[in-house]
Parts: C-alpha cells; structure tokens; sequence
C-alpha cells in the first residue's frame, strides 16, 4: 500500500477514535437501527468502519459511554477497505490493466 494510501487509512482510524472517545458513537435510532458517526465509504478513497459482529451481543465495552444510547458497549465494528480501493489498486493493478 503506497504511504500516502496509509495516511488516508490513518485518517479514518483518528476519526474512528475521537467518535468513541467523545462518546459520540450513535447518531440516531430509527425503530431498532442503529446510524452511527463512523467513517463510511464515502469518508475518504481507501478505508471506512463497519460492524463485524456475530450478532448483536457481539459487543465490546466503551471507554465512555454513548451521549445518545448511554450504552457501556457496543457491537463490533472493524476497518475495511473500500472495495473501489481494493479494484482499483489492487486487482487492476495485479492483472496489469
């Protein structure tokens, strides 16, 4: 991955880190689901935050709870890279187009 990919990467991992540690996770509740403030695929080229849990007890304790919920913990979420980064970087790139 070129540095400057890993610095866009970075990026989303800052973000990622001031949201859970403002406590600022949950952005709305409609019905039963969950809108967060982490990064999306359209945050930046490279990288964005999703949930990777089993289920939704699948969770990990908060360092501070969400404003919003006043939930301690929260569902799994990881790093994942944009699968237009991944074809475009990656898979083109590998078959030399």
């Amino acid at each position: 991955m070129p540095y400057a990919d890993i610095l866009k990467a970075e990026k989303v991992w800052a973000k990622t880190k001031e949201i859970v540690s403002k406590g600022k996770i949950v952005k709305q509740v409609i019905g039963t689901t969950r809108y967060t403030n982490f990064p999306n695929k359209s945050f930046n080229s490279v990288s964005h935050v999703r949930p990777h849990a089993t289920n939704a007890a699948d969770t990990y304790p908060l360092p501070t709870k969400d404003k919003l919920t006043k939930a301690k913990e929260y569902t799994k979420h990881c790093f994942w890279l944009n699968n237009t980064y991944v074809r475009d970087e990656i898979y083109l790139i590998g078959i030399g187009v």
